[in-house]
């Protein structure tokens, strides 16, 4: 038989099981597509996280402290720290490059505090090879050192990129 069964589930327990289920599963998981790079191009890379910080911050209390400490963090693991002080950009204004810009998107989505489950679709559309593995090798580093899990969707990803991805 072709057809395919089972269940969806984060630590045991359905996903699916009921909408407290659901919306605590919209909660945990952030999304990220290869067309969601808009920023506002007049921000660096650093303000850029801060404000991602912010708007996700528990109750909105989280210090000033502890979305700094978040922002360096991420800024270090998905290699930016080094363009932090750079304006994002767009086609008007130059910035940072487009493989720099994937990884503010991803760093902007792991600022979430509560993320515990990021899911990338076709990240790597339009960046060269080794931006791409670039990409790929830092968001498992975060992930690792976050505790997050990633589900990612690449459309003919290379044999080195695949050997990035736990088994």
């Amino acid at each position: 038989s072709d057809e395919l069964y089972g269940t969806i589930g984060l630590n045991g327990v359905p996903i699916l099981g009921g909408k407290s289920t659901l919306q605590r599963w919209r909660r945990m998981s952030s999304y990220v597509s290869a067309s969601d790079d808009s920023h506002s191009p007049v921000l660096t890379v650093a303000e850029t996280f801060r404000f991602a910080g912010r708007c996700t911050s528990e109750d909105g209390n989280s210090s000033e402290e502890r979305i700094e400490e978040r922002v360096q963090r991420f800024l270090t693991l998905l290699g930016l720290d080094h363009v932090q002080d750079t304006v994002v950009g767009d086609e008007n204004l130059r910035g940072v490059s487009g493989g720099q810009k994937r990884r503010v998107t991803v760093g902007e989505m792991c600022m979430d505090p509560k993320a515990r489950v990021l899911c990338l679709d076709n990240i790597t559309d339009g960046l060269a090879s080794t931006d791409s593995l670039s990409l790929v090798q830092n968001i498992s580093n975060l992930c690792k050192r976050k505790g997050t899990a990633a589900i990612v969707s690449l459309l003919q990803p290379s044999d080195d990129i695949i050997g990035v991805f736990d088994k």
